[in-house]
């Protein structure tokens, strides 16, 4: 018992919450969600950062902050994108109905397959990634098997798939054997919507 008091003490002495610290971490996610909301490469985010010291050079947050490309990439997947991928799923659930949406895209040697919903909330229509998956099998049983466990890991009712939007190719929407066609066996009414996704 005396060993967890004096653990118990050294946490609490080397672990204070600190303000500043708050404030600074509070800035470097600011500044990350900013340059990924427009687009910028978390290279530049480096660049940004020493700007703002430069420019706020008597602020001790300013002057503290350190976000490179390696702690912004973190920033963003780790924290920023869970967060939203939660509050995206949290408002699906809201909502009876929705559509899917995905394409398969190469980057170098990878297959992705961003998964994106689309449905109507309280505030309007809205639409997000849901997950990212990698999978180099590009046939209508494993994409249909894919997009089946991504629905029921993210607790959504299949019978409110109203639509499914993909590009034009037989292993998506053909007659056959086809995505949409498995898709079909379990929710009948299911549309066919075959689009132009941009990420």
């Amino acid at each position: 018992m005396k060993s967890f008091g004096i653990n118990q003490q050294l946490i609490t002495n080397t672990m204070k919450p600190s303000k500043e610290k708050d404030e600074i971490a509070a800035a470097e996610g600011t500044l990350v969600y900013h340059g990924v909301k427009h687009g910028h490469s978390y290279l530049s985010q480096q660049c940004l950062i020493n700007v703002c010291k430069t420019i706020f050079a008597s602020s001790t947050v300013a002057n503290n902050l350190s976000c490179a490309r390696t702690k912004a990439t973190s920033i963003a997947v780790n924290v920023l994108s869970p967060c939203f991928t939660q509050h995206l799923l949290d408002d699906l659930k809201k909502s009876s109905y929705f559509s899917l949406l995905y394409d398969a895209s190469n980057k170098g040697n990878a297959k992705l397959f961003p998964f994106c919903v689309q449905f109507l909330s309280a505030t309007g229509v809205r639409k997000g990634i849901i997950d990212l998956i990698d999978d180099a099998d590009e046939s209508a049983i494993k994409i249909f098997a894919n997009a089946h466990q991504l629905l029921l890991d993210n607790g959504l009712d299949i019978h409110g798939l109203t639509a499914l939007g993909v590009d034009n190719t037989n292993v998506n929407v053909g007659d056959n054997h086809s995505v949409y066609s498995l898709f079909k066996d379990e929710v009948p009414d299911i549309l066919k919507g075959t689009v132009l996704l941009a990420y």
